[in-house]
């Protein structure tokens, strides 16, 4: 049901008010999750220096920055949450950041993949010694019948998912500037926000698509325990972020979003919501990743182990950490 906010459209207003006079407007909702809010990050980041301790501990040093990028994605959600549900003038700053950190995860998710193979050419020998194909026949891209299977795996495949963080960290900058500059409204009706925010979907699904095909291949392949559910954990907590934000959007477009005459109006609102959201699942990925990227299982264990010449499986040699 459209809500009835005609105060902005006349006034043009959709600017965040202060900090008081937001949390003021949205009542009993905005103190409890200014305060769930709060309590929440503080457990996610802990949760996350529990995370990073074992890290350390267990993994090898050439593991460390790239394990540590992916278990930090609940906390920094969960701080840029906090930060715009509370500051809404920081919406724009920290939507961007958001938008644009997700990518680099799993592109290193992608990265440690490699680099526990031994890099990308012991990867692509062991694929071919193996006689494991990929299969091009992923989602999302395989519902519109893109869908081959039983290709061949070479270097240039993961480039994929490579280009999803450069281009959505240039896309995402472009409509941060554009915004805080008049020029671009979150609307669809918006010239310059439609064409930018269908570009930004299609390399997004390209390296989601990217992710899935890699992932597959690699799970026939990896000593890492569980690496299947890993890849599949990952995609769906980025998918569900993605995907929020585009729903709130197009309810926004449909008026369904409501407002709080004169103080919110719904753009603000809709980042509030989606905000608050964001401050469950965080939470919600905090505790889901900590058992399942948590390092102190047998493959990592024996990957990290010495190995005699003769076992087939190997410690990572330092020539191929250089691919």
């Amino acid at each position: 049901m459209p809500h009835n906010c005609s105060y902005f459209m006349q006034s043009n207003i959709d600017g965040p008010v202060s900090v008081s006079d937001h949390l003021a407007a949205l009542g009993a909702f905005g103190t409890a999750f200014s305060v769930f809010g709060i309590v929440s990050t503080l457990m996610v980041t802990a949760i996350f220096v529990l995370s990073i301790f074992h890290v350390v501990k267990k993994s090898t040093p050439q593991w460390r920055r790239l394990l540590t990028w992916i278990v930090s994605m609940p906390m920094i959600v969960s701080i840029l949450s906090l930060i715009t549900f509370i500051v809404p003038g920081a919406a724009i700053l920290c939507e961007t950041v958001k938008q644009s950190y997700l990518p680099f995860v799993l592109m290193h998710f992608i990265d440690l993949s490699l680099l526990m193979e031994g890099g990308h050419r012991d990867t692509i020998q062991d694929l071919t010694n193996k006689d494991i194909p990929i299969n091009f026949c992923r989602p999302p891209w395989c519902c519109i019948g893109l869908c081959y299977k039983n290709i061949t795996y070479n270097k240039y495949k993961h480039g994929l998912v490579y280009q999803t963080p450069l281009f959505q960290l240039v896309i995402n900058l472009i409509m941060a500037i554009l915004e805080s500059a008049g020029v671009l409204e979150r609307v669809i009706r918006n010239v310059a926000f439609a064409v930018l925010g269908v570009t930004n979907i299609i390399f997004f699904t390209i390296g989601m698509y990217g992710y899935n095909v890699l992932t597959t291949g690699f799970a026939q392949l990896s000593e890492w325990k569980n690496y299947p559910l890993k890849a599949r954990v990952l995609f769906l907590c980025v998918v569900l972020l993605k995907v929020q934000t585009l729903i709130l959007l197009l309810l926004g477009v449909g008026g369904s979003i409501p407002c709080i005459e004169p103080y919110i109006s719904p753009v603000v609102m809709r980042k509030s919501i989606e905000a608050a959201l964001c401050l469950v699942e965080a939470l919600i990925f905090a505790v889901i990743f900590f058992p399942v990227f948590r390092v102190v299982d047998n493959g990592v264990d024996r990957l990290n182990a010495p190995t005699a010449p003769t076992t087939p499986i190997s410690a990572v040699s330092s020539e191929n950490l250089q691919v």
